[in-house]
């Protein structure tokens, strides 16, 4: 039977080892699986990840997504960034640091459990957010109620 002429991703020579690795489709030598950021050798890894295209070892892996996470996400309120040991909180599809999670009008800090009223990217307290006759109001909870229902 013919053997199939197998050519390494990396050092682009034929492989001629009984063993070799095969990611993302593509063949490799042990010794030529290295990571794209690092350098770090592969072979010996229990796993490795593919990031446009290039293959990384798990911690700058990780160093990756972590930027594009910290990177990609502003605080409604200061529009500063989100960092990854940021504390934060969410409402709706908005995200906002701990401290600048307050009624928007009187400054009053809100805490996880309390009501609020959100319109647009802007926090109420719920006093201030029934003074603005809006038809939604929130709790930590998820649901939606109208102010008559509160």
């Amino acid at each position: 039977m013919p053997t199939l002429d197998r050519l390494c991703v990396s050092c682009d020579l034929s492989i001629e080892d009984p063993y070799y690795l095969m990611i993302a489709d593509q063949t490799w030598h042990s010794s030529c699986l290295k990571c794209f950021i690092c350098g770090l050798t592969l072979e010996d890894e229990q796993t490795c990840f593919i990031k446009q295209g290039q293959i990384l070892c798990k911690d700058d892996y990780m160093k990756c997504i972590n930027m594009r996470k910290s990177s990609s996400e502003t605080c409604a309120r200061c529009q500063h960034l989100i960092q990854s040991n940021d504390t934060i909180l969410r409402a709706e599809q908005y995200i906002f640091h701990m401290d600048c999670f307050t009624c928007i009008v009187c400054d009053m800090h809100l805490y996880s459990g309390d009501e609020f009223g959100i319109r647009e990217n802007m926090i109420y307290c719920r006093d201030h957010f029934l003074e603005q006759n809006s038809s939604k109001f929130h709790d930590d909870s998820g649901y939606q109620t109208s102010p008559s229902e509160t």
